[in-house]
């Protein structure tokens, strides 16, 4: 485990804990939690109307919420993966080197992977 006290894993948990509640209420706003896979979203498709303009417009919408959707399932994968690590022990560890991450790094990005210079 990296040079972390208790106390800093407990505080990087929380800021993580934080974040993760913010994607997922984020998430919301574009998609519809999947039941069937475990932190999957589906986009939702609006459906503004029958003319073709109104459904060129759904489906610019749409695109442009998986767009957003990817993005933020990405980051919580992330998130996620932090979480994991700080409960296995293993957080703060570069993936790449096992060299411990500094800590600026994860303050910086608490769910960093990878130290600065393996980046």
């Amino acid at each position: 485990m990296a040079d972390l006290s208790q106390e800093q894993l407990d505080n990087f948990k929380d800021i993580l804990l934080a974040k993760k509640k913010t994607l997922e209420s984020q998430l919301d706003t574009y998609a519809k939690k999947n039941d069937d896979i475990d932190n999957d979203y589906k986009t939702i498709f609006e459906q503004i109307g029958d003319r073709p303009d109104e459904n060129a417009d759904e489906v610019t919408l749409y695109e442009e919420r998986l767009a957003i959707e990817h993005e933020l399932e990405g980051d919580l994968e992330d998130i996620n993966a932090a979480l994991d690590r700080i409960d296995n022990g293993t957080y703060g560890i570069c993936t790449n080197c096992n060299k411990p991450i500094s800590i600026e790094r994860l303050k910086a990005m608490p769910e960093a992977t990878v130290c600065i210079k393996c980046e």
